[in-house]
This record gives C-alpha cells, structure tokens and sequence, in this order.
C-alpha cells in the first residue's frame, strides 16, 4: 500500500511538472505570436514610410539664386517649406549666369527667381531646351529708371537723353547700376542707353543691388539728385518717395512675370518638391515684407520664418496634399 502511494506521488509530481511546462510554453508561443503581429505592424508603419520617402524622391536638394533680396527671401521661403516635406536643402548664392550654367549642368536644382520673358532671356534662350517653367511665382515684375520723387523735373527716360535741367551734370552722367551679369544691366547695354542715345554722355556704374540700395538712400538722406536701376518688388518703395521714369520707346520691355525654373528630369528626381513648386506663388507686397526685415538687419531664413509664422493660410496653401 505504501508502495502504491509513493507510485502515485511520483506520477502526480510528474504531471505537474509537465503542466507547468506546458503553460510556460503556451506562454512562450503567444509572446512570439504577438511578437510576429508587432513586426508585421512595424514592417507596415515601414513600408509607408518607404511610400512616402520615394514621393520625395532624391532628398538632397540646391536652389540657386542670385544676391538681389527680392530673390533671396523667397528662395529661404522656399527652402523652409521644403525641408518641412523633408527635404536637405542648400542654397547656392552666385549671380544670375551661374544659376543657370547650374541648372544645365544638373549642380543646381531648382530657381524660384527667374524673370522672364525679358530680364533673364538670354540666359533662357541659352539653355531652354534642358529647362522647364513649373509655375509663376511672382507676377507683373517691372525693371525701370528710377529716380526720387523730389526730381520732379524728371520723369522719363527721355529727360536724361536731353539733359533736362542739367541733370547730367548734376549727376556727373552716371547712371548707378547694379552687378554686370544681372540680366537688367545687360539690357540697359544693349537696348535701353542705345534706344535713347544715352551713350553719347552717360556711364552706367556697375556696382551690386546692396551697393545700389546705399548709394539711393545716402542721395534721398541729402536731398541730393540721382538715378539708378531698378525694379519691383524692392524695399526702397516702402521706405522713400520713389518713381519709375516713363519709358515711351519700350526699351525695358513688358512687365516680367518671376517663375520658378528646373531640368526637365526634376519631376521624376524629387516629385514632392516639383509638386510644392507648382503651388508656390508669392504676390510683390508679402515678398516686400520680408524684403523689409531684411533690410533692417534681420537674416534672411529668420526673415522667412516670420512670414510663415505669420501666414499660416499661406502655408497651408503651399503644403496642401503633400505633407
């Protein structure tokens, strides 16, 4: 009888032990069950991931642009909201030629300061046909002659080819221009001193836009005469009392429009920002508050940032179906 007892005890210790195994294994197998069910999650939350990385295509990204302030802050405008999509974005600050030899090459990515059909024409005649408008940006941009408006005697280009008040000596025939490869400066060479015989006595002094800025405000400080080149959008509007002489032969041409420009294979690198630059536009007045911050001391990116922070419908607009 004790024998039969001691039998059973080792039978029942056993069939515990086998219980308890069998419950730790049990265990074991749901853990690696759910374990399986997480990954698969995780591989999902990766494959849409993945999705949304190849809408971005190639994420390293250089928009170019030039040193004139009315391009430069849209251009920091731009490289915010592409690097909320995802984006790494360099800019490439050179002058107008370089944008372009840039976007030929495939060194440069994208503009969204391309003044066409007159400013930049022969830097697009040049290389077009590896090039593609995606969207206006800016429209009605005009270049001109400008002078203060306390030179009322001077109102036209014409003016300065007859010397009207004796303008020209006041001013030492010097017309204050901007850098040489800017597209207006070649225009002034070739088509508007030609058009009204301006060649004869004047002299267009390159300088840079910054320089141009300087040299208007010192002048408009001192009540003094002078004439510069220059266009909208620019702060100087919103600071002085200025006008664009009239231009009765046309020589500067329509009004530009301001696109945004890349190579043809843009689209198919970098889909989501070719898709951001069809939505982007900007009107000259929301350009010329940034342009203004800039002016008074502010950088550009931190000038860009106010105005997204400050424009939030805007913003909305620009990112609408791609974040």
């Amino acid at each position: 009888m004790a024998c039969v007892d001691f039998t059973k005890g080792v039978v029942d210790s056993y069939m515990q032990k086998t219980y308890r195994l069998l419950g730790i294994m049990i265990i074991v197998l749901a853990g690696m069950a759910l374990a399986a069910c997480g990954g698969q999650g995780n591989e999902s939350n990766n494959a849409d991931n993945q999705n949304e990385n190849g809408n971005l295509g190639e994420e390293s990204l250089t928009l170019g642009v030039d040193s004139y302030v009315s391009n430069t802050s849209n251009t920091y405008l731009a490289k915010l909201l592409l690097e909320e999509i995802g984006y790494n974005v360099e800019i490439n600050q050179t002058d107008v030629g370089v944008e372009y030899t840039g976007l030929n090459d495939g060194s440069t990515d994208a503009i969204v300061g391309a003044w066409l059909p007159t400013t930049h024409e022969s830097y697009w005649e040049e290389y077009k046909d590896n090039l593609e408008k995606i969207n206006t940006v800016t429209e009605k941009v005009e270049l001109g002659l400008a002078v203060p408006a306390y030179m009322e005697d001077i109102n036209s280009i014409e003016d300065l080819a007859q010397n009207t008040n004796n303008v020209g000596e006041k001013l030492e025939w010097t017309i204050t221009g901007i850098s040489p490869g800017a597209g207006e400066m070649e225009l002034m060479e070739s088509d508007v001193m030609p058009g009204y015989g301006l060649k004869k006595n004047w002299d267009l002094l390159e300088s840079s836009g910054a320089a141009m800025s300087a040299a208007l405000s010192d002048a408009i400080e001192q009540n003094e005469p002078i004439v510069v080149t220059l266009w909208t959008p620019h702060w100087t509007f919103n600071a002085f009392d200025i006008k664009i002489l009239d231009d009765p032969k046309g020589t500067f041409g329509e009004p530009d429009d301001v696109f945004s420009v890349a190579g043809k294979d843009f689209k198919e690198q970098s889909p989501a920002a070719y898709e951001f630059l069809e939505q982007f536009s900007i009107t000259k007045e929301n350009t010329q508050s940034m342009m203004l911050d800039i002016k008074n001391g502010m950088d550009e990116e931190d000038a860009a940032q106010k105005f997204i922070d400050n424009n939030p419908d805007l913003k909305e607009k620009w990112l609408d179906g791609i974040e």
